[in-house]
């Protein structure tokens, strides 16, 4: 008896720390909306161009977000004063290179290998953290950091191994021959590398950057970059006539993970240190596996539960670790950026 109210002690008293901040909730609900997307643009990208996903999510979530204006004030305010410095090479970064590379990585790679080096995004953001905002790892978020992603690593290699209908495919690019598997391999090692800069540049932030406008922003360059990269492509959008509910698919992933995650994580990423960021992330497969169960793409195996319970445990071990470095996030003053 004794230990059972021990343990709702300390159950509610996590719940009630978490409940409180306000930016780990955003930062957390954010991930969730990403691991949501995540599925719904996989069944696109098996229909369509990874290219057309893109563009179609890209305008997508930029339509949202013009839609919104005209019922919005704070929205139609933001879309005056965009800060184009800083959001166009932040919206070419993400969602744009991210987008563009998942989408070619879910194309032409293994789930396994996507997997692994998308994971690698934890791991570059707090090691990026610990040494250019010189914020502190404690051996508690290190092994927070360690059974996090050891969780995101199993979700996904458990799932499936390969991707049979690239499986020894090579690919002409510039004359050369590359296997398929390489050029996934290459693409999710991009979404790692410009999620964790991303993330880094984010922690940055003047905190008198309007999130809203920022945001904006971004999903205005990346929606241009998108068309740049259609039209240098030669790519066509199908149509529903020649792809069906697809099409709409692909809508879909751009409504639910695009403007909405964003607003949510540049409002929270600049009041969190990176690696609460960085734990925070291993949600997202987690989420994507059980979403993907929902779209009937099968309910996740034994080893799936294990690698989701130790990505929980993570989180769970950012709330209640006795971690000195918790709010280092007060440490590091933010570069002087003009609005």
């Amino acid at each position: 008896m004794l230990a059972r109210f021990t343990s709702s002690l300390v159950i509610r008293d996590t719940w009630g720390t978490m409940r409180n901040n306000k930016p780990l909730f955003a930062m957390m609900a954010s991930m969730v909306a990403w691991g949501v997307g995540n599925p719904i643009g996989d069944i696109a990208v098996e229909h369509m161009s990874p290219i057309a996903v893109f563009v179609i999510e890209m305008i997508c979530g930029l339509l949202i977000l013009v839609a919104g204006a005209l019922f919005i004030p704070a929205l139609r305010r933001a879309i005056k004063h965009i800060p184009w410095r800083i959001a166009i090479p932040f919206g070419l970064l993400q969602p744009g290179l991210a987008y563009l590379s998942g989408n070619i990585g879910w194309q032409y790679g293994s789930v396994t290998t996507g997997a692994i080096l998308m994971s690698s995004e934890v791991i570059f953001l707090a090691l990026g953290g610990a040494i250019f905002l010189r914020e502190k790892l404690s051996l508690w978020a290190v092994l927070a950091l360690l059974v996090g992603v050891s969780g995101a690593i199993i979700v996904g290699i458990a799932g499936q191994t390969s991707n049979p209908e690239t499986a020894g495919v090579q690919l002409i690019i510039l004359g050369a021959s590359i296997s398929a598997g390489l050029i996934g391999a290459l693409a999710f090692l991009g979404v790692g590398l410009a999620g964790a800069i991303y993330g880094l540049l984010m922690r940055r932030l003047n905190s008198q950057v309007n999130i809203i406008s920022l945001t904006v922003g971004q999903m205005t360059s990346a929606s241009a970059f998108s068309i740049v990269m259609l039209a240098a492509t030669n790519t066509e959008i199908p149509t529903p006539v020649g792809v069906g509910n697809y099409f709409y698919v692909a809508v879909l992933a751009g409504i639910v993970g695009t403007s909405l995650p964003f607003l949510l994580f540049n409002y929270a990423a600049p009041k969190l240190t990176t690696k609460q960021t960085a734990i925070t992330l291993n949600l997202i497969p987690v989420v994507a596996i059980l979403f993907g169960a929902v779209l009937g793409r099968g309910l996740p195996i034994g080893a799936q539960y294990i690698g989701i319970g130790l990505v929980l445990i993570s989180l769970l071990a950012l709330e209640t670790g006795h971690d000195d470095d918790i709010d280092s996030k007060t440490t590091t003053p933010a570069p002087k950026t003009t609005k």
